[in-house]
């Protein structure tokens, strides 16, 4: 590595399962020799890059069979400057294990603070077990365009409904760049409350202020919980526990030194909800799942944030005339201790 220099998370999003799970029933999408084009934006300048896949929710091997790297010249025309191979261990093609991630060889390849640049990725046949829904736009195609500058998209892998906007992103997680000695990360870690421009916005303000050596990355997923994995019909959208999903992602993605932590009110109101459910919690159990959170970013030496709750009341309309969760009193009362807990205490920075 190069003197004064180190590398740093710069682009990141926590993996989900994919597909519809009802029972024994798995419907997931396929890739048949295609290229998958994903757009995001850097939050950090570097002159080297190196990317994380990940086949964690598979039981098969994924292959990729060819990456590359690009930065993004005309967004609208889906047109980039000549892509860079993208090498692991010296080789144009991998194989990831069911279960495990992997890194790449460090690339010749420069980002810029919210820049978009394009990564490229061909299989020959998989099944996308393991996703991002959050912080980038992806397009597919036939055939291995992983050399072209010009990419002709056939469908764009995204979902829309009335509650969230999911940009579905086929096995990529992390992003690092090779930046000054300076430079560190944010981790915007939450809920839907944060599953969103949230990570951008501050990338943006902090550059506009000169602080051009902090990157903020995304690891929110929409729906999660402190203690609990997901539950009910997506509940594999929802994400593991981030209890449970600290040491694999977060804890993974180098240069953090921050974190800014918005989580616990699904812990308590999806067990009250008609289609996800869970064990109902106390104020005083949420509170010591948060506390544990705390103590998972002390043993890293990081410095965390905790953000205060977001009014809840009207939320859960499931259909026109149907409700998904019913506000009440007494929940409302658990949210308000926890958020009283959060205003008073000192154990966050």
């Amino acid at each position: 590595m190069e003197e004064n220099k180190k590398w740093v998370a710069c682009w990141s999003v926590a993996p989900a399962k994919g597909g519809i799970h009802i029972g024994p029933l798995h419907l997931n999408n396929g890739l048949l020799y295609s290229t998958a084009r994903t757009v995001l934006r850097p939050t950090l300048k570097g002159e080297k890059i190196r990317l994380t896949f990940s086949n964690r929710y598979s039981k098969k091997p994924l292959t990729i069979s060819g990456c590359s790297v690009a930065t993004v010249t005309n967004l609208k025309k889906h047109e980039t400057d000549t892509p860079v191979t993208v090498t692991f261990n010296g080789n144009e093609e991998i194989t990831i294990s069911a279960g495990q991630d992997i890194t790449s060889d460090e690339i010749d390849f420069s980002t810029e603070c919210l820049k978009e640049i394009a990564v490229n990725i061909f299989v020959k046949g998989a099944v996308m077990r393991t996703k991002g829904l959050y912080g980038s736009d992806t397009w597919l195609s036939f055939g291995n365009q992983t050399k072209n500058k010009k990419f002709t998209p056939m469908w764009h892998l995204i979902l829309k409904t009335n509650i969230a906007v999911l940009q579905t992103n086929p096995f990529l997680t992390r992003v690092d760049t090779l930046a000054d000695g300076d430079a560190y990360a944010i981790v915007i870690a939450g809920d839907s409350t944060f599953a969103n421009e949230t990570p951008f916005i501050l990338a943006q303000r902090l550059k506009k202020m000169g602080r051009d050596n902090v990157a903020v990355i995304q690891q929110a997923i929409a729906g999660n919980r402190i203690g609990e994995n997901g539950k009910g019909i997506i509940a594999n959208l929802y994400g593991e526990a981030f209890l449970g999903r600290f040491d694999k992602d977060i804890a993974k993605c180098p240069g953090v030194k921050k974190v800014i932590f918005k989580e616990g009110i699904n812990d308590i109101i999806h067990p009250h909800s008609l289609t996800v459910g869970g064990t109902p919690i106390t104020a005083e159990e949420v509170i010591d799942r948060t506390k544990k959170a705390i103590k998972k970013c002390r043993e890293q030496g990081w410095e965390i944030y905790l953000a205060r709750k977001t009014p809840f009341k009207g939320f859960g309309k499931l259909l026109p005339g149907i409700r998904d969760f019913t506000w009440t009193r007494e929940i409302q009362d658990i949210v308000d201790a926890l958020d009283k807990w959060i205003a008073e205490t000192d154990e966050h920075d």
